[in-house]
């Protein structure tokens, strides 16, 4: 999508991905080579001191192409989208000293869902493959670390070359296209085009080489992928690099992933205000952290969350509003109720027990700007089932939560019950500790109510 935006304006070319930084590394490496220059103990790395008469040779030998390029296409200045660039970022100044990096970031978690779905036969391409080889088992983690061995490059060469760098979030971009599209063209001093969010979709886009798969099918930019993410299973992050990736979140005024993650409804914007230093406080920013200029103490650095943030719409959603119209979910409680109707005396049964008196809530997410979620609180006890607000989880035994999609899906026999829970499209909360023996009870007893015959 950045691409298509870059490529759309009048003075801008940017082909799809090339791996030109990777390219010119290896002509400075080889180029140091002949040049009797020491090289990197790691083949493959940058050598230590690329001499300037190999600078110049990559130089002169990007020229070439890129010239070419520029000609052919009848544009002025070269864009360059490809992965891992900012591991390069400091060659690529030797070699264009007038350089600029567009830093772009997205949601670790939202990150993750898209490798999964990129990759839905194993992790491969896109760099996930060092990663998965770490973890095999793991895809999640494997994902998580790739964001954040990326993040990590990405900001180290932002603050290195802080005013060649300009900062853009995916979920700045696809909620505010045109604004953020002026910001950028503005950082590149170029002309700001007004309507480019629309015309960067056109058939003018080069389609060879390397992409985004789903580009081709997309006219539009909307903001439906953004919560995508919050579906992943957290715990599957290994701690040690769940603390990494918040870090890094935080920095970047996002939401931190915590134990609530994805168990109820999603929150209004996966972005947050960072807190700034105290207005008498000097803070001098670093890798390492933040100094005091009055002691040696480690502070957060500026633009780091000093207090973990509360999701919006996640902690404070009320019951119904009248103003949003019928339920989305309206079928689903219905089926509830008339599972709990015929089953009043099969929940005193042995294998029911002893959950037969417990309370649950069923979360159906719709993703509606004034009811993104609707909830049904299920009183075995009672034999009732009420639309409640999301105050009802917090006294609940337990829950189940997933789209109103796939609770369609799963009623009308589209997706099989125990697929929807294994692939998260569902997803069983427990609110207290309990056995594997006692999910797999409760999400027997979700099953008959619903009426799927298939656990009959």
């Amino acid at each position: 999508m950045l691409r298509f935006l870059l490529d759309a304006h009048p003075e801008l070319a940017c082909p799809p991905e090339t791996n030109l930084p990777g390219l010119c590394a290896q002509l400075a490496t080889v180029w140091s080579l002949i040049e009797g220059a020491p090289l990197s103990a790691n083949r493959g790395d940058e050598p230590p001191e690329v001499p300037e008469a190999a600078i110049d040779g990559v130089r002169r030998t990007m020229d070439r192409m890129v010239g070419s390029y520029l000609i052919r296409r009848g544009k002025k200045r070269y864009c360059d989208k490809s992965l891992g660039t900012a591991r390069y970022a400091e060659l690529l100044m030797r070699v264009y000293p007038e350089s600029r990096f567009v830093c772009m970031y997205r949601h670790p978690m939202d990150v993750i869902s898209s490798g999964v779905e990129a990759c839905p036969w194993g992790l491969n391409g896109y760099g996930f493959e060092p990663y998965i080889a770490v973890t095999p088992g793991n895809s999640i983690t494997a994902l998580a670390n790739f964001w954040a061995d990326n993040t990590s490059a990405t900001l180290a060469a932002e603050e290195r070359f802080a005013d060649k760098c300009f900062r853009l979030r995916y979920e700045d971009l696809v909620d505010d296209p045109e604004g953020a599209a002026a910001g950028l063209f503005e950082f590149l001093g170029v002309e700001v085009v007004r309507g480019i969010s629309e015309a960067c979709f056109s058939a003018e886009r080069e389609r060879f080489g390397p992409a985004d798969h789903k580009i081709w099918y997309t006219s539009k930019i909307t903001v439906d992928s953004v919560g995508r993410g919050w579906s992943i299973p957290a715990t599957m992050i290994a701690p040690h690099i769940l603390v990494v990736v918040n870090d890094l979140a935080g920095k970047l005024g996002y939401l931190t992933v915590d134990t609530d993650w994805g168990t109820t409804e999603p929150p209004t914007d996966l972005r947050v205000p960072v807190a700034a230093p105290p207005p008498d406080t000097e803070v001098t920013t670093a890798t390492s952290g933040a100094v005091r200029e009055d002691d040696d103490t480690p502070v957060e650095a500026e633009g780091t969350a000093t207090e973990p943030p509360v999701r919006e719409g996640a902690r404070d959603s009320g019951t119904t509003t009248a103003s949003c119209g019928p339920l989305r979910s309206q079928r689903l409680g219905e089926r509830l109720q008339a599972g709990l109707a015929a089953s009043s005396e099969r929940a005193a049964r042995e294998d029911w027990q002893p959950h037969g008196n417990e309370t649950f809530v069923v979360v159906a997410i719709t993703k509606g700007c004034e009811r993104p979620a609707e909830y049904w609180l299920v009183d075995l006890g009672a034999a009732t089932v009420t639309s409640v607000g999301r105050e009802a989880q917090d006294s609940s035994d337990w829950d189940i939560i997933g789209s109103a999609y796939a609770w369609d899906q799963v009623i009308d026999g589209a997706v099989n019950f125990s697929v929807a829970l294994r692939s998260c499209q569902l997803r069983y909360c427990d609110n207290g500790d309990s056995t594997v023996a006692t999910a797999d009870t409760r999400i027997s007893m979700t099953a008959h109510l619903l009426g799927l015959v298939d656990w009959q």
